[in-house]
Parts: C-alpha cells; sequence; structure tokens
C-alpha cells in the first residue's frame, strides 16, 4: 500500500499567524487606490452632518470605511447589505478596507438609503481627482440609458381600475378557498400538513388583499405628461413600466453623459420614466455645471458635441442644445421608412414640397397633398395632409411612397403624411436631417456607441448591476451614483499607479 505524508495540520494543530491588514492591500491595486483616496484626496466630510454623536451616543463606524467597502463590494458585484456585511467575515482584502469591523447589515443599507445627495458630492469630487489625471476631454460627449429592473413586483402593476379588478380577483380567490378548506374540515379529510398549507396559502391571499386594498386608499392615480392616467405599481410608484430589448420590466433608466476621451462619467441620474428623451435638457444643465465646477472648458474656438440615439430626437432638444451652445448629433428615428420591393429606400416626409400660400404639399409625381386636420398620434400634436386616392392608384411611383401590403388597386386612401414641429419646413430637426446626411456627420455619430455603450456593459455586466436593490427615485438614484463612481475609480487605477511609481 502507497505511503503518503502526513501534515499536523490533519491532526487538528492550529496555524497561529500574525496577520497586517493593511499589507493585505497590495500596491498598484484597486482596492490599494481605493485606501489611499477615500477620506484623503477625497474629502468625505459630508457625511459629518448625519452624526450627533459628540457628546453622548455609541460611536459610529465612520462613513471612509462604510463607502470603501461598498465601493469594493460593488467593484467585486456584491450589491446586497446582507452580501457586503457577510464578506467583511470572510474576504481579508474586505476586512483590511473596513479596518477589521464588519459592519451590520443594516447599517450599510441605511447609509447607502439615506445619502443620495452627499453621493452626488462626492460624485463631483471624483470627477475632480479624475480631471487632474487629464481623464476628462470636456468636447465631445455621448448620453444615453441604461434600462435596469427595480426591486418592485411588475405583476403588482395597473391603473386604479386594472387594480380594483385584481383585488377582486384575489377576494374570491380567497373566499373559494375559505369554503374548500370548510368542506374538508366537515368531511375531516383534513391532515396536519394540509391544515398548515392552508393556513399558509390564506395567509398570503389575505396580505395580497391587505396590500392592494391599501394602495388604493391612500394613493390618487397616476397621471402622465400626455394627461392620461398611466399604470402605478404598488410596491415602487415611482418606478415605470419600460420597454427593452427583452421585453417589458418594472425599474429605472440610469442616464449617464459619457466623455469621449476615456469614457468618464461626468453626470449621472437615475428616472423613473419610460421616456429618457425628455431629461435630455436637465443632463445637458448637470453636465455643463459639473465641467464648470472640475473647470474644463472646450477650446474657444470650438462648440461641445453631444450624441445621443434617437430616442432623444425631438424640436425642443435640439432647440434645449442650441440654447446652451452645444452642437447635437441626435438621428430622427421616425424620419426612418422601410425598403420598397426593389430594396430601394422609400419616400418619407422630407421628400415632399411644401406650398405655404396654399397650406399644401406636393409629391415628387407633382400631385397635391391637401390640409386635412390637426391630430395626436403616439403623444405627439401635428397637422395631417393626404393626397387624392385616385392620384395615388395610377401613379407610377406608388410602391415606393405608400407604405401597405395590399395591392394598390385595394388601398382605401392616398398618401398621409404628418407634420409635426420636427419635420416643418425650415425646423431644427430638418436641418439634422440634412446634416446626418453628410459623411462628416456619419463619421462623428459613429463614435457613439464607441464612447457610452461600453460604459453601460461594465456596469452591468462586469459589476453586476442588473437589479436595482433599493425602492423609490431618490434611493435608486444613490444606488446608480454609487456604481457610476465605481466605473470612474476602475478608470483612474492607471493614472494612480503612474503618478505614485508603480508599474
Amino acid at each position: 500500500m502507497a505511503r503518503y505524508k502526513h501534515t499536523d495540520i490533519e491532526t487538528g494543530q492550529g496555524l497561529f499567524l500574525t496577520v497586517n491588514l493593511k499589507e493585505q492591500l497590495s500596491p498598484g491595486t484597486f482596492e490599494y487606490m481605493l485606501d489611499d483616496l477615500i477620506g484623503k484626496e477625497i474629502d468625505i466630510s459630508a457625511f459629518d452632518k448625519n452624526y450627533k454623536n459628540d457628546e453622548t451616543g455609541a460611536k459610529a463606524i465612520s462613513p471612509a470605511i462604510l463607502i470603501k467597502l461598498i465601493i469594493y463590494g460593488y467593484s467585486k458585484g456584491i450589491k446586497s447589505s446582507r452580501g457586503l456585511s457577510e464578506l467583511c467575515g470572510r474576504n481579508i482584502i474586505a476586512k483590511a478596507l473596513s479596518e477589521g469591523m464588519e459592519p451590520h447589515w443594516t447599517t450599510i443599507a441605511d447609509f447607502i438609503s439615506s445619502n443620495s445627495e452627499i453621493f452626488k458630492e462626492i460624485f463631483v469630487k471624483i470627477l475632480v481627482y479624475c480631471a487632474g489625471l487629464k481623464l476628462i476631454g470636456g468636447e465631445t460627449f455621448a448620453i444615453d440609458g441604461l434600462r435596469i429592473p427595480s426591486n418592485a413586483s411588475k405583476h403588482l402593476s395597473g391603473t386604479n381600475k386594472e387594480l380594483e379588478k385584481k383585488l377582486e380577483l384575489y377576494r374570491r380567490m380567497a373566499e373559494k378557498h375559505m369554503a374548500k378548506h370548510k368542506r374538508h374540515d366537515e368531511r375531516g379529510e383534513l391532515s396536519k400538513e394540509a391544515e398548515l398549507n392552508y393556513q399558509k396559502r390564506q395567509k398570503k391571499l389575505n396580505r395580497q388583499i391587505e396590500t392592494i386594498s391599501s394602495f388604493l386608499e391612500r394613493m390618487d392615480k397616476k397621471i402622465g405628461k400626455s394627461g392620461k392616467e398611466v399604470k402605478s405599481n404598488i410596491t415602487d410608484n415611482e418606478s415605470a413600466k419600460i420597454r427593452t430589448s427583452e421585453g417589458f420590466i418594472q425599474g429605472y433608466i440610469g442616464l449617464a453623459v459619457s466623455d469621449k476621451h476615456n469614457q468618464i462619467i461626468v453626470s449621472a441620474e437615475a428616472v423613473g420614466d419610460a421616456n429618457e428623451g425628455e431629461y435630455l435638457p436637465r443632463m445637458l444643465d448637470e453636465t455643463l455645471n459639473n465641467m464648470n465646477k472640475i473647470d474644463i472648458k472646450p477650446p474657444e474656438d470650438k462648440k461641445l458635441v453631444a450624441m445621443c440615439d434617437g430616442n432623444y430626437y425631438s424640436e425642443e432638444n435640439l432647440k434645449a442644445c442650441q440654447d446652451r451652445n452645444i452642437e447635437a448629433i441626435i438621428p430622427d428615428n421616425y424620419a426612418k421608412r422601410g425598403l420598397d420591393a426593389n430594396g430601394e429606400k422609400q419616400y418619407s416626409v422630407s421628400d415632399f414640397k411644401y406650398y405655404e400660400d396654399e397650406n399644401y404639399y406636393e409629391c415628387l409625381n407633382g400631385k397635391r397633398l391637401e390640409y386635412k386636420r390637426e391630430d395626436t398620434i403616439e403623444g405627439r400634436k401635428g397637422k395631417m395632409y393626404r393626397a387624392s386616392l385616385k392620384d395615388c392608384r395610377v401613379c407610377q411611383l406608388n410602391t415606393k411612397c405608400l407604405r401597405t401590403k395590399k395591392e394598390i388597386s385595394k388601398i382605401k386612401q392616398g398618401r398621409q403624411i404628418f407634420i409635426t414641429s420636427s419635420n416643418e419646413p425650415g425646423s431644427l430637426s430638418n436641418i439634422m436631417r440634412e446634416k446626418l446626411k453628410t459623411v462628416e456627420y456619419q463619421e462623428q455619430y459613429s463614435y457613439r456607441i464607441q464612447i457610452v455603450e461600453p460604459v453601460f456593459a461594465n456596469i452591468k455586466y462586469s459589476k453586476g448591476l442588473n437589479r436595482f436593490t433599493l425602492r423609490g427615485k431618490n434611493k435608486v438614484n444613490g444606488q446608480w451614483l454609487l456604481y457610476c463612481i465605481v466605473h470612474n475609480l476602475g478608470k483612474c487605477l492607471k493614472g494612480f499607479n503612474l503618478e505614485m511609481g508603480y508599474t
């Protein structure tokens, strides 16, 4: 039989080692930079005003320890307060950052949820540090939003009428469940296990009934921008039902303005709204404000350039950029039309000529599209113009003009065009469409994906923010800012190491 060496550890002998926690933070690493910056280079004294224990009360865990622990945990994909608390007990790096302390998860949760405004201040102070490392160009930005589910149930959403129907459904389910239990009880067919299952099920139904009923009693209807009622959510009414490429989610959109030079996030906010485009003016103002705070200005002979996708396209947003002396590059989603049977582009609104004196449009075949009425389509107000059905049926260009799967002889009305403030002759929107037809602007816009999408990929996939753990816009915004801070600090690591002489 083979013989093997045996160690003293197998016989129960322990190892008694001296551990210096600070020595566990190796120079050149993210955690070493974090420990060196927070509370020293990055002033966090703003947290001190939250504590009232100068003379009485127990000593508190330092905000520097908490924020270092949270940023380190977020960088490793650990976002729950319980997970961060447990990390201090089993991870030597976390234990070193927390100076051997093990904050309770409630302490961590309270710190994250109650300091959203201070996180904004810390975010700007880290931008100052980024600027000192020459990481911010301050000339070209890309603005976009990351759709993230929130800590809310998608199934507990609806208008007041829909929620009342759901409440009635749960009441009927509870009554049927109670009647069924009574029948089995009278026949003596209930085992101890069945009785426990019944109580568990009935308790759950009663809790759902109480939750919905209480919400309907205390909350008014949620009215959207159009003046119509939109779906409320019982668990987090500040969140919204948002369409994504994978279907609808109940959550928030994390907005970010990314600088072209090194993909530093220079402005960020989480919003509970399905329409991110209306927040562009606010994001521009915040960006300009932050650039002023960190003393970065574009060259005098150049304008700031802001690039967005089609979700931000509107006459109002283009005007907002113009008013702030910002060069906008935003494509028009509504201007896109399909291809005809030969694979050629179909005619769009810009292909029709307008005659102001008589208020009509003329198509490429010289036929008139007369004014019909004012209308609202998909929330956009505008004027409807329509061509004669007779003219369209015999037109040799109709296959490139009419979007229909029917035979031309079976169509019921002529070509319509819907004119809004964004496609009127001489509008900023028309000017933008013409710009984006040029090679120069197309090449500029092609950089948008490279500027902002890797930022979201890092936050969502590398750092693991696939769901917000908090409820309420203010708290969610604080968590979004913390993740943006994690991203920006990651970009600082190389510059910090060069500054400190680490290779």
